[in-house]
């Protein structure tokens, strides 16, 4: 899976089996001061190469190849 966005450590990073979102994100240290865990994304690509944008919960399971993109808190 790959995360980035505001995140302490973004990158490329090799998915665990039945690895949550929660976990991700601590995988790539957390999010920054300025990050928020409300309003994830998820970009995940199916079977046939459409990318569709999912908001997933922390207990969400993620898929290989899920790109995590982390926000920026507005306050």
């Amino acid at each position: 899976f790959y995360i980035y966005g505001e995140v302490q450590r973004p990158g490329a990073f090799r998915l665990s089996r039945e690895m949550t979102v929660m976990q991700a994100l601590a995988t790539g240290g957390g999010t920054t001061a300025r990050g928020t865990t409300k309003g994830l994304q998820i970009h995940r690509r199916d079977e046939i190469g459409r990318i569709s944008v999912v908001e997933p919960r922390l207990s969400d399971h993620l898929q290989p190849n899920d790109v995590i993109f982390v926000r920026e808190s507005l306050f």
